[in-house]
């Protein structure tokens, strides 16, 4: 599900609308419009060039020169609930009414400059722009607000670095507007010797305005259950399952245990509309239902229900990270650090039980969905079997970035690090990539005494910019290797 985020566009000019800056303001808009996931709420030219409309959006000539301006251009972006601000002065702009719509609202700056163009042939030697120079004005302005913001650059609009520069804000707005006030799924109990999966409830909230939503691991098995075999929707979700591989070894009975399973957390997750979900998947829930429940979560996560193993709240709030900042292009996958390669010491194993969504497999016609007793697929197929229920195959090589959230004492960090997914001609259990880092040695003495535990989220693509900008604005230390 691609996600879209306002983006409120403040063109400030200052005492004269010339020529220039109308340019610099249609320029600007033009290059946003290449901008994914990004929908711009500006003012708008009032028709007499006189009236202030905050309703409408009105400013004489659709930007920011005057306080009186900025506080109805700031209540037009309240209303339409804008999610980040981009500054810009047109020529010399205005610093206090630009500084003052950031103020109002509270929400993540951009701010950038335009370059000077050549300079007229008249009497008074003039300048056009002097972008450069008021630009720090604004800047100081933010700053002795304590406004944290992210200076992209000095550019003319049509180049391709301030279209990366929006990308990269937009994506951290995107995720900061995801975190806040997110509703967490904490299914289950967590496993009895994983004190690593321990989190503080309230540190969720004053931090982000978040709750969990609880629910006990039986009355979710007990929703399931009182589906019916023949119930339609449960035998449509049964082919679904069965369509979605290219081999099964599993028996009939898992295939309706886990379609009613699924059917009931996507109830769950709607009637309590869920961000993430952490669910309890060992041991309890095979006893309760006969079956793993790794391919189910990469079912959900497929969907865009992000679903994180072994009740890892945390890491389930670093996956809705990962899928806020890919804008719901590509979804995560929930991954242990397992093991180092025995021949490539800069390779590590990104791997988890069998619980990645089959759109991240490499090879569509390899997906398999198997038994954890028979990982080749070779022994008869047993019946009543609660190993059943793991994806298993390789994931696409590309580029990938990883993610954790960690927190101290009331003070939260964030790992970004990256890697390239290399392809292989083994076969492993479970769903798996070896991913290869620039430095294994510094990337795993940094997660052993920077408190990061076992669990991260993988998603394809760098995020690295975009991840550092949601640091810097919601606080978070940022441990970049």
């Amino acid at each position: 599900m691609p996600f879209t985020v306002k983006i409120g566009f403040v063109p400030s000019f200052r005492f004269r609308f010339t020529p220039w800056c109308q340019k610099m303001r249609d320029d600007s808009l033009a290059a946003f419009a290449h901008v994914k996931g990004m929908e711009v709420v500006v003012p708008q030219p009032s028709p007499d060039g006189k009236t202030l409309d905050a309703e409408k959006g009105l400013t004489p000539h659709g930007t920011v020169s005057t306080l009186d301006e900025a506080e109805v251009v700031a209540e037009y972006f309240r209303r339409q609930h804008v999610a980040g601000l981009i500054l810009c002065p047109l020529d010399f702009g205005d610093e206090r009414s630009a500084v003052k719509v950031a103020e109002l609202l509270g929400v993540p700056v951009l701010l950038y400059a335009t370059k000077e163009p050549p300079a007229p042939d008249d009497a008074g030697l003039s300048r056009v722009s002097d972008s450069y120079c008021g630009n720090l004005s604004m800047a100081s302005g933010l700053y002795r607000r304590k406004i944290a913001f992210r200076y992209a650059g000095l550019f003319f609009p049509d180049e391709p670095e301030l279209q990366d520069e929006v990308q990269d804000f937009v994506r951290a707005v995107s995720v900061i507007k995801g975190l806040k006030n997110a509703r967490l799924g904490h299914v289950g109990v967590r496993p009895p010797t994983f004190e690593t999966v321990g989190y503080d409830e309230t540190a969720l909230i004053r931090k982000f305005g978040q709750n969990v939503i609880y629910s006990n691991l039986v009355d979710i098995t007990d929703a399931a259950q009182r589906y019916t075999d023949d119930d339609a929707r449960v035998q449509a979700l049964v082919a679904e399952i069965r369509g979605g591989v290219a081999a099964v070894t599993v028996a009939d009975d898992y295939l309706v245990n886990a379609a009613k399973l699924e059917l009931a957390l996507r109830e769950f997750w709607q009637r309590s509309r869920l961000s993430a979900l952490a669910m309890q998947c060992w041991p309890s829930v095979q006893r309760l239902m006969g079956i793993s429940v790794c391919a189910v979560y990469g079912r959900l996560t497929g969907q865009g229900m992000l679903t994180a193993c072994e009740t890892d709240v945390l890491g389930a709030l670093a996956m809705l990270v990962q899928y806020r900042v890919a804008l719901g292009e590509t979804v995560p996958h929930f991954i242990d650090w397992t093991i180092r390669h025995r021949e490539n010491p800069n390779w590590l194993l990104a791997w988890h039980c069998g619980n990645a969504p089959t759109c991240l497999a490499a090879d569509p016609q390899q997906t398999a969905l198997r038994s954890r007793r028979d990982m080749k697929g070779t022994l008869p197929v047993q019946g009543g079997d609660p190993m059943a229920g793991l994806h298993q195959f390789q994931i696409k090589p590309g580029v990938v970035t990883f993610c954790r959230l960690a927190e101290y004492d009331d003070q939260w960090k964030m790992l970004i690090t990256t890697g390239t997914i290399v392809p292989t001609a083994e076969t492993l259990a479970g769903t798996w990539g070896w991913v290869e880092v620039a430095d294994h040695d510094k990337l795993y003495r940094t997660l052993v005494e920077e408190g990061f535990v076992h669990h991260a989220s993988m998603i394809h693509g760098d995020y690295t910019k975009a991840l550092l900008e949601v640091c810097k604005f919601m606080d978070i230390e940022a441990v970049l290797v």
